[in-house]
């Protein structure tokens, strides 16, 4: 999300993006890997009795999955409020980068890799824009009230669920036998074309279900991101003993929550009759870890700490659409490119979790060369060049 118009914010500002784009990566890469209901319940898979790949499993879903989506969400919202201070909506500044934005997802998602975030977020972010100029305290009410609400739905949700009992086995509820995810794995395997139509009916099915069930919270996380932005919290000048004591207060309640939530899953082998407890708990401390990560990040940005660090964390917020999309598209062409010849279904957990911290070493290394000689990412670039019309300089 670029330009960043203020430039006292904007260091702290993208080293967060950095990191979410860091974050989102390791969440996400056992749905590029594995088959879509292997990803989402473990226990389908057949390999996940090793207890390297339950470790792997419950690190990734402790500390990543959800927190970075939602401090992308949190981050956009921020972007938002600090987009309308330069041009307000009527100028067309919010309406055009976000319908580009949709496009870029719409495409993204069906032609590549059904779990797309840009397009949900860029629909939100059209409905959140409104809020960029409420008051600060409507701001922190009305978007906590529908992260709580959307948490509580989907607590809901899965108390519902629970009412089944556990003679309901996870993958009879989820509708997906052993000899389906066969034939799934082996439609990915068969190579991008063979894989399109399963990816494209997936994605439809991710957007309306984030739609529909997390929209609210989505929605609710930019607009705490622009009080956020309000009260100066990616600035230099915020009080460092306010990022210390809030960010350790936060950690210290989120992990926990959080990964016993996950913990509890994997003892129970995700019995419907726990479901209500775990996302109850996980949720809530996703969103305290969002929180918790954010303050200590801009507390070693404002402090100077660990400054390789921040530095090449900012450098790869730079260009964060252009990773996004660029790491999602090697993924994709590694796990179900050539027929026959790709990685989907043969990588276990805990080496999906090794490639996903080699992937980010790799856009890291890759944004640290690149942003010192070029002013916008290849597809910052073309967005820019779409929004304005006009001809952009790519070089510094």
């Amino acid at each position: 999300m670029t330009p960043w118009p203020l430039t006292q914010a904007r260091a702290g500002y993208e080293t967060l993006l950095g990191l979410s784009l860091c974050g989102l990566i390791i969440a996400s890469i056992q749905s590029y890997g594995l088959a879509w209901p292997v990803s989402v319940l473990p226990t389908l898979g057949s390999d996940f009795h090793a207890p390297i790949n339950q470790i792997a499993w419950w690190l990734i879903d402790t500390v990543f999955a959800p927190v970075f989506a939602i401090l992308l969400a949190v981050l956009m919202g921020a972007w938002l409020a600090a987009l309308d201070r330069v041009a307000a909506p009527a100028g067309g500044q919010q309406w055009g980068r976000l319908g580009w934005l949709l496009l870029f997802g719409i495409v993204h998602a069906y032609l590549f890799w059904f779990g797309d975030l840009l397009a949900v977020y860029a629909i939100s972010g059209l409905i959140a824009a409104a809020g960029a100029r409420l008051r600060l305290m409507t701001q922190i009410l009305l978007g906590g009230g529908l992260v709580v609400m959307t948490l509580l739905v989907l607590a809901g949700g899965a108390a519902l669920g629970g009412l089944t009992g556990d003679s309901v086995t996870p993958e009879t509820a989820l509708g997906f036998p052993p000899e389906r995810v066969a034939a799934l794995t082996e439609t990915y395997r068969s190579g991008f074309l063979a894989r399109w139509p399963s990816n494209m009916g997936f994605a439809l099915m991710q957007e309306l279900i984030l739609i529909v069930f997390l929209g609210g919270g989505i929605i609710g996380a930019m607009l705490l991101g622009m009080a956020a932005w309000q009260t100066g919290f990616f600035e230099p000048d915020w009080p460092v003993q306010t990022y210390v004591m809030t960010g350790m207060v936060a950690l210290g309640i989120g992990l926990p929550m959080s990964g016993w939530a996950s913990l509890q899953a994997l003892s129970t082998g995700f019995a419907p009759s726990g479901l209500f407890a775990t996302s109850l708990s996980g949720m809530a401390g996703a969103l305290c870890l969002a929180y918790g990560f954010s303050a200590l990040v801009l507390l070693a940005c404002n402090a100077g700490v660990l400054q390789p660090v921040t530095e090449a964390l900012a450098r790869l917020g730079r260009v964060w659409l252009s990773g996004y999309l660029g790491a999602s598209i090697l993924l994709v062409f590694l796990f179900s490119g050539l027929p026959g010849a790709n990685l989907f279904g043969l990588v276990p957990r805990w080496g999906l979790l090794l490639m996903a911290l080699g992937l980010n070493a790799g856009l890291l290394s890759a944004a640290w060369f690149w942003v010192p000689r070029y002013r916008l990412g290849p597809v910052e670039w073309l967005w820019m060049v779409l929004v304005s019309r006009q001809r952009q300089n790519l070089r510094r």
